[in-house]
């Protein structure tokens, strides 16, 4: 009874006692504003109590190290969950999303191209530039560290390999091959390119993506000799605190080195949130040595943990998360920019081609508002 009693009153007491729980994901807390009167408010109630409930980090790990040492399986929280984070060789943790997700898309790779390419030609068409990126996921690059639990997901490997085959058979303007590069420098330096405990890429998998999109953007822009290796960095995985572990690991640390670019004012619309950003930044130098023009990119986790590395290329730059708000507030952006580069994760390409940029309810008014008919299918 006592064991109950403290299991069921005990965080009520402790946040009642000033008492709040830690972030343990890779997004900030469900804010009350999120809150609405429909049936999608259970769920988003729901989501903002566990967000703050009080010991919430301790009882993940405690959690976590019994699914761990005493039943030897992946760590899964609640009633019938499945794991978020897959444990594979030497220490690399995968997050379950890279195969969730594939595995049940709403749309085929093929569409998914498609959906994305409509999206791409109507901000060309427009008289715009426009850059499409995604980054491959830690799964795709290193499958030869996956347990055979996830590799033989065949839905998995049968989408992924088919996403890749239909960009590089696209018409997409404004593509940039990410996985090939990628690949290449990891045969050649048998470095990870990503954190080890962590689900995004480290600096130097960006350092190759980077030059890869800037000699794109503005070719001859890109000297090797501005990148630095600064030594080791230490870090905290996000998919650590996915499983409720502390701890920390370390990766290379690289920098992207211009003294000749002066930066200028930072506008922040969102202080304070360094997850899910809406920011303009600015640079002042040589105009031979910037990327001129406004340049709206619209991204991910993953071109927030970029940032460091493509800040210093831009004379004028709005990053904006794809979260931030109601994709449809993102048209007068697209409106005043020179540029659009739309930066995604490989995990959220089906995502964004099936209820985002590639949606008709975001692109037929995307093509009012720029006076640009969409083509035909």
């Amino acid at each position: 009874a006592g064991l109950a009693f403290l299991l069921f009153f005990g965080p009520v007491l402790a946040y009642a006692s000033g008492r709040r729980g830690a972030p343990v994901e890779n997004r900030p807390a469900t804010d009350f504003s999120e809150l609405s009167v429909s049936w999608d408010g259970f769920s988003t109630l729901s989501k903002f109590i566990a967000d703050r409930i009080p010991f919430r980090s301790r009882a993940i790990r405690s959690d976590g190290w019994i699914d761990q040492h005493v039943f030897q399986e992946d760590p899964a929280f609640g009633g019938g969950a499945v794991p978020r984070v897959i444990h594979g060789d030497e220490g690399v943790l995968f997050l379950a999303d890279d195969f969730d997700i594939p595995c049940n898309s709403e749309i085929t790779p093929t569409e998914t191209v498609d959906n994305l390419s409509q999206f791409a030609h109507l901000i060309e068409d427009s008289g715009r530039k426009v850059t499409m990126t995604f980054a491959p996921n830690k799964s795709t690059l290193h499958q030869d560290l996956l347990p055979s639990s996830a590799s033989s997901r065949e839905c998995w490997r049968t989408f992924t390999n088919d996403l890749y085959l239909a960009l590089s058979m696209s018409d997409m303007p404004g593509y940039v091959d990410l996985i090939n590069p990628l690949e290449r420098e990891i045969t050649a330096t048998r470095e990870y390119l990503f954190y080890r405990k962590d689900s995004h890429w480290d600096t130097a998998g960006i350092a190759v993506a980077m030059q890869q999109i800037v000699q794109q953007i503005e070719p001859g822009l890109w000297d090797p000799a501005q990148l630095s290796f600064k030594g080791t960095q230490i870090y905290y995985g996000d998919l650590l605190g996915l499983e409720g572990q502390s701890g920390t690991d370390e990766a290379p640390n690289f920098v992207i080195e211009r003294p000749e670019i002066v930066p200028g004012p930072t506008t922040d619309f969102r202080p304070t949130d360094n997850i899910v950003v809406h920011r303009r930044y600015t640079n002042t130098g040589p105009v031979d040595q910037l990327i001129q023009g406004k340049t709206l990119l619209l991204t991910d986790s993953f071109g927030v943990v970029a940032l460091p590395l493509i800040i210093p290329f831009f004379a004028d730059l709005t990053v904006k998360h794809f979260d931030v708000s109601d994709p449809l507030l993102n048209i007068p952006l697209i409106e005043e920019a020179d540029r659009v580069w739309i930066f995604a994760a490989e995990r959220l390409v089906s995502v964004h081609a099936k209820f985002i940029e590639g949606n008709p309810y975001f692109l037929e008014p995307l093509s009012k508002a720029l006076s640009t008919p969409l083509r035909d299918e």
